[in-house]
């Protein structure tokens, strides 16, 4: 299961509740400690050493990039790539390598091309669970939900909690968030015990229609519980739902913490330097995000062009600019945020040109 949500991320029930379910948020938020090299994958780095072999390269690198979506550890995407450069032409073939480009290939927003691997894979195992949440996802990212119903379809012998999530994923998706997010809650209501990865991945599209609905305290309350263990796209999403509710103390703290363990990344540190200029703080995060986006602009970096857009935005406000990178962005990802960013910055550009939308 582990792998299943890491890679990523019916029936229908009364939407009585939708208002009046409150998920419990009283977990008080605790950091984990810096993520270590686990013993594993120090064994199979020492038994690399001794004696290289693709299996175990696949191993190591499965373990970095599932360990590569906490915050601070992004550089370990690299160090997977690293790994799979080294393995045979032989076992480039197989499925385990298709899979862990695929899974490389989304993070960096190359989503025809993880398509184009995941669907080797369905090819040849067209009830394949992992490919088809991935190819799920992938599908929704780029704001197909009629593809990325059809890779839910594929679960429904396979496994019918992953199959139901999926389906109201993509309904939600498709605009039906109400009734989806009263059916989301209820199903999450009915499990005893998920394992903690379906736990954070159920809760992470709970958040983001709780969100869509106006509940943004209620979609911050989804996440509080297990930010600890979360990747670091619902680290996001639960800064910005925090700045949104003028808790930038909150997000100023636990980020500083992270930045003191780790280098974090650009979209984190965006987050960081928005809660202190909230809290209208020294701009000593600012200043080393400025920086980071210059020289991302010098080298014509579009990879997460999201990043300059929320810059440009709220950091060294430049509506044109902003404008420019959301379209860009949008070109590339077409999720609820990054539609949002787009009209907020045509939106933004309207006003300061004295034009009415």
């Amino acid at each position: 299961m582990f792998k299943i949500v890491s890679i990523i991320c019916a029936l229908c029930w009364s939407v009585a509740a939708t208002t009046e379910f409150k998920p419990d948020a009283s977990d008080q938020l605790a950091l984990d400690t810096v993520l270590p090299l686990t013993p594993e994958m120090l064994q199979l780095q020492q038994a690399l050493q001794r004696k290289p072999d693709d299996k175990q390269r696949f191993q190591l690198a499965q373990l970095y990039l599932s360990g590569a979506r906490r915050p601070g550890f992004d550089d370990w995407f690299h160090q997977a790539e690293q790994l799979l450069s080294r393995v045979s032409e032989d076992s480039r073939q197989t499925l385990q390598y298709v899979l862990l480009q695929a899974d490389i290939q989304q993070q960096q927003h190359q989503f025809t091309a993880a398509l184009q691997n995941l669907s080797r894979v369905l090819v040849q195992q067209p009830q394949h669970i992992q490919a088809s949440l991935m190819t799920a996802r992938v599908h929704l990212a780029l704001h197909q939900p009629d593809s990325a119903q059809q890779a839910c379809g594929r679960l429904w012998q396979q496994d019918l909690f992953l199959f139901t999530v999926c389906s109201y994923e993509v309904a939600g998706r498709r605009g039906d968030w109400k009734q989806s997010y009263a059916a989301l809650q209820q199903l999450w209501q009915r499990q005893q015990s998920l394992p903690a990865e379906l736990d954070i991945w159920l809760r992470g599209i709970l958040a983001e229609q709780a969100e869509q609905l106006g509940l943004i305290a209620t979609a911050k309350q989804w996440l509080t519980p297990v930010l600890a263990q979360a990747p670091t796209s619902l680290w996001l999403k639960w800064a910005d739902l925090s700045l949104a509710l003028g808790q930038g103390e909150q997000v100023y703290q636990q980020l500083n913490v992270l930045a003191s363990d780790n280098a974090l990344a650009d979209s984190l540190l965006l987050r960081l330097a928005r809660a202190e200029q909230q809290l209208a703080k020294a701009p000593v995060f600012a200043e080393q995000l400025h920086q980071r986006m210059q020289l991302r602009l010098l080298r014509g970096d579009t990879e997460h062009a999201a990043d300059l857009v929320h810059y440009f935005l709220h950091i060294s406000p430049d509506a044109a600019a902003a404008l420019h990178w959301a379209e860009l962005n949008y070109q590339t990802a077409k999720e609820p945020d990054d539609e949002y960013l787009l009209q907020l910055s045509r939106h933004t550009v309207a006003q300061q040109s004295g034009v009415s939308e």
